[in-house]
């Protein structure tokens, strides 16, 4: 039966499209396998830019060859950097704030304290002129321990936060401080069964289960600013 060539054509096009859709890889797939080629090869450069976990050869093994058999869906999360920078330089105030009045008064009953300290070390009793004072001092150290915590604790809050979003938008030609920025964490995990080579030369077959996170943040002016993709964890 007789076709016109530009039937023909757009026939054969459209095959083509088939085609390589069905040939091309997930984008979970591509990043997976740079990851463990890069694991294998060392290039350190590269894990740097798409990883936050290692599988070192000499201690997991090389895979050889994987098959990628689910992607869940993408979960999301407020990234809350932002919100955290602003409590951890509230608590920090709070905490200098603190320290300014501890040293004044330490500065106006230095004697005392220092006999209280002389005391202390020789396990001696406290002189009575010297009692109020050693109550205040040990009140003063208490509360400078709470608020060191205090200080500790929304900082590692803030490092834990900020951590993903700035590895997912790391560019050394163009670096931005995730603190300023609002939006989300993108997290989803990627299940694979890879054949893998461990340090005793023995290969064997693992179900790895990957999780996938990348941070989109918002700018002032409300244009997006997606990061990439990253390995942030691997079970199995």
């Amino acid at each position: 039966m007789y076709r016109p060539k530009s039937t023909a054509l757009i026939s054969m096009a459209t095959l083509i499209a088939v085609s390589l859709i069905g040939c091309s890889s997930a984008p979970e797939e591509n990043l997976i396998t740079n990851y463990f080629r890069a694991s294998r090869l060392r290039d350190n450069t590269t894990l740097a830019n798409i990883a936050m976990v290692s599988f070192r050869p000499s201690e997991r093994g090389i895979v050889q060859d994987f098959s990628l058999t689910s992607v869940s869906e993408e979960q999301r999360r407020p990234m809350r950097a932002r919100e955290y920078t602003l409590a951890f330089e509230e608590v920090s105030a709070v905490e200098r704030e603190f320290r300014d009045r501890k040293q004044a008064y330490q500065d106006e009953n230095l004697e005392a304290i220092e006999r209280v300290l002389d005391a202390e070390r020789e396990d001696s009793d406290v002189a009575s002129r010297d009692s109020e004072v050693q109550e205040a001092w040990v009140t003063w150290r208490e509360e400078m321990l709470q608020h060191a915590q205090t200080v500790s604790d929304a900082r590692t809050l803030l490092a834990e936060e900020r951590v993903v979003g700035e590895a997912s938008t790391f560019s050394p030609s163009n670096p931005i401080d995730v603190t300023q920025y609002e939006g989300e964490i993108v997290s989803k995990e990627a299940v694979i069964e890879a054949s893998v080579q461990n340090p005793d030369d023995e290969t064997e077959e693992l179900t790895l289960t990957l999780t996938l996170e990348r941070a989109e943040l918002t700018t002032a002016d409300g244009s997006p600013l997606n990061g990439r993709w990253i390995i942030t964890r691997i079970d199995g």
